[in-house]
């Protein structure tokens, strides 16, 4: 019975997005934020916040608008503030969707057992990789959800790496129609800088212990 009511609530939730998908295009939002200056930033965080349950829109996406339409620092602002709540709604969302499933799994095989029990023991550092490498959040947000990582270590390892990508989407959104300008090619280098961190330090890792 609660397995039929989960399929129902996300038919629904599928629905609603296909319909209102026309709707919620960054055009329109772009639109809508300067038609309702005082209301927008509520309407966006709340965006922002229920992004896991709204299948379309990236969060990557929105960020780099969020620079657009708001600049940088209140652009910041407000995707971490919807950050905080969307990276807690993807969590549990996916948990209380597919958690069961995966624990039926857990006791039959062997395979996942092993799985479940890396994912408690490395999941916080698996995380913050993940969040580094730029992986679409509420994926991240999904597979954690779905795992057996505790929700804390889950929390802590998405919320620091949140503040600096937030602030380097929204600086590269705010300087995104003046590819000539500094604050461009500075945006832009500190996103390549950020994406090839983790894999130098992964090559000097194996370097070191080789």
């Amino acid at each position: 019975m609660i397995t039929v009511i989960k399929l129902i609530i996300v038919i629904t939730i599928s629905i609603f997005c296909i319909y209102f998908y026309p709707y919620l295009n960054f055009h329109k939002i772009g639109i809508f934020v300067k038609e309702n200056r005082i209301t927008a930033p509520f309407i966006f965080i709340l965006l922002t916040a229920l992004r896991p349950i709204l299948f379309f829109l990236p969060s990557m996406g929105l960020t780099i608008v969020a620079g657009m339409l708001f600049g940088t620092v209140w652009g910041t602002v407000y995707v971490i503030i919807g950050g905080v709540f969307s990276t807690l709604i993807g969590f549990y969302f996916a948990r209380w969707l597919g958690r069961g499933i995966v624990e039926k799994l857990v006791e039959k095989n062997k395979l996942f057992r092993r799985v479940e029990k890396r994912s408690r023991d490395y999941g916080k550092n698996a995380v913050l990789y993940m969040r580094l490498f730029n992986l679409p959040w509420d994926m991240v947000s999904y597979w954690a959800g779905l795992s057996g990582i505790d929700f804390k270590d889950f929390y802590i390892a998405s919320m620091i790496p949140l503040v600096p990508i937030s602030f380097l989407y929204t600086y590269f959104g705010s300087h995104m129609f003046a590819p000539t300008s500094a604050g461009f090619i500075i945006s832009v280098s500190m996103l390549f800088a950020m994406g090839a961190t983790p894999y130098v330090k992964a090559r000097f890792m194996k370097r070191t212990y080789d």
